[in-house]
């Protein structure tokens, strides 16, 4: 019988530190991923920034023609376009809303009035809306006909 104990105490110490082992792997196992987790961020906030310094050039730019109206207002539209463009790329879409039927998912009524359009129609947008990827990001804040 003495013999039998000593087996069961061994394979009780054994499971144990085999528990523990796997603690241990699965606690570095966390960190580990916690870690790649915040260098991806990093590596994709790196990302955009790099392609939002070609935009930041195009504003130096036109801030050196300040004194040549037309070629400032040049400048500065070509500073909105490649804002756009870049942003387009990263998956930021523009909700259209002006004529079309509101939405809560997508619209936010500040106010209503009075239309000849058909009730719930959007007849202004006061800031746009964007989604990315289609989640709404920022939902168009709009004037909406009633009766």
């Amino acid at each position: 019988m003495t013999a039998k104990k000593p087996k069961k105490e061994d394979k009780v110490k054994e499971l144990t530190e085999t528990v523990q082992r796997l603690q241990a792997d699965f606690e570095n196992y966390k960190k580990r991923t916690e870690k790649e987790k915040q260098e991806f961020v990093n590596y994709a906030c790196q990302n955009i920034v790099l392609d939002l310094l070609p935009i930041l050039d195009n504003f130096e730019l036109a801030l050196q023609h300040t004194k040549n109206q037309e070629e400032f207002v040049k400048g500065i539209e070509l500073v909105y376009a490649n804002f756009i463009d870049v942003l387009e790329k990263k998956g930021l879409k523009q909700i259209n809303s002006i004529n079309k039927e509101f939405n809560p998912v997508i619209h936010e009524a500040l106010m209503q009035e009075k239309s000849k359009e058909s009730p719930g129609t959007i007849i202004e947008e006061f800031q746009k809306g964007y989604m990315i990827n289609d989640k709404v990001i920022r939902p168009t804040k709009v004037k909406v006909a009633k009766r």
